[in-house]
């Protein structure tokens, strides 16, 4: 079934910072390049085999090569509400599942 405007009700409102994300991707931690589509924000499912875990990200706003760790606990949440440019495989625990929300 195709996508259908007349079910959506947010359907041609403007996005914002705070309106829900219109898609989901799944990330592939990469030290080389940025995301296709900055990040609205981003989600991270931590194994229950690890008590926490980093992941490294460049927000949207920051220098190229900078970086910050973020720390996340076992289980699916979110990270701090930013916009994020890169998730870099140096410095994100292997095994996570990361995802991207985004508007477009």
């Amino acid at each position: 079934m195709p996508y259908d405007p007349a079910r959506d009700p947010v359907h041609g409102l403007a996005a914002s910072a705070s309106s829900p994300a219109r898609l989901l991707r799944r990330v592939v931690p990469s030290d080389t390049g940025d995301l296709a589509v900055y990040a609205k924000s981003l989600w991270v499912h931590v194994p229950a085999t690890l008590a926490e875990a980093t992941v490294r990200v460049t927000c949207a706003g920051a220098a190229d090569g900078e970086s910050v760790d973020v720390l996340a606990a076992s289980g699916l949440q979110p990270l701090p509400p930013v916009q994020v440019r890169r998730v870099w495989a140096t410095g994100t625990t292997a095994g996570l599942a990361i995802y991207a929300l985004s508007d477009r």
